[in-house]
């Protein structure tokens, strides 16, 4: 998982993700520094925003890292994900896009700590609706006092258009937060599926089949989605329709079969979108 000052306070801004996947499909490497001249992010003492964008596209499952052919360098490489997402919407203006990078930052294994503290973990803890100050509270009982903010910019990610505003995860209200379920609609059913299976490859990677207690208590994904009940019944029967998952519910608690590989999928999640 990416530490708590991985993003250095800055936000994941959509252009400068956008210039390193750019980087990525080229296949370059190189260091920080050499990225951050090529992509033109920038790299300074005060404005070192190269390494918090790097920390995004990993968090977010946009890219990930290899070793370079030279000592010292990097090489990113393009996910499934990030590749659909670079070919079709290469500066995450689509909300389905936001809300699967959201996804994927807020989990327990690629993800940051920060968020999947505050979205998988505080789902039932903060609930819907919590005071920006609360949101502070809450992450100094898990972390601790620090000299800046512990939020750091968890907020400004979501209100800002030019990270993932687009998406509405949160809304504001003055110091009220809102938290907003995830969308579930018949033409995200693709894009749900190939997340559904990667998560299923990820977590159960010898299963083909797991009940939906434990996908929701190892993966948080319902959670962080803010999905309960009758929301997750709608979201199974609309990714169903598809034909790239199963859903047993013959037996209790109900078993979800995937048929097909999460790449098979990935390329496919914005042919429903208009």
């Amino acid at each position: 998982m990416l530490g708590l000052n991985f993003h250095k306070t800055f936000v994941p801004e959509r252009r400068l993700i956008a210039s390193l996947l750019e980087y990525a499909a080229l296949g370059k490497e190189g260091n920080l520094y050499e990225m951050a001249e090529e992509t033109g992010i920038p790299m300074g003492k005060y404005s070192g925003k190269m390494s918090a964008i790097r920390g995004y596209c990993l968090g977010t499952g946009l890219l990930t890292i290899e070793q370079g052919s030279d000592r010292g360098t990097q090489r990113p490489v393009l996910t499934p994900f990030g590749r659909v997402v670079y070919d079709v919407d290469r500066f995450l203006g689509e909300e389905i896009t936001q809300w699967l990078a959201h996804i994927n930052l807020c989990r327990n294994d690629i993800g940051a700590v920060a968020w999947n503290k505050v979205f998988a973990d505080g789902a039932d803890v903060l609930g819907y609706r919590f005071m920006r100050g609360q949101l502070e509270d809450y992450l100094v009982s898990y972390f601790g006092k620090a000299k800046k903010p512990r939020t750091g910019p968890i907020l400004a990610t979501y209100s800002d258009n030019a990270a993932f505003g687009r998406a509405m995860v949160l809304s504001f209200s003055g110091n009220v937060v809102n938290r907003n379920k995830a969308p579930i609609l018949a033409n995200w059913a693709t894009a749900y599926s190939a997340i559904i299976i990667e998560l299923m490859e990820e977590y159960f990677p010898r299963q083909f089949q797991v009940t939906v207690t434990d996908f929701a208590t190892q993966t948080r994904f319902f959670d962080i989605c803010m999905w309960k009940g009758a929301d997750i019944e709608m979201l199974l029967s609309v990714v169903e329709s598809k034909g790239y998952i199963v859903v047993d519910r013959q037996i209790r608690p109900w078993v979800v079969e995937r048929r097909v590989g999460s790449d098979r999928i990935w390329p496919e999640i914005y042919c429903d979108i208009a």
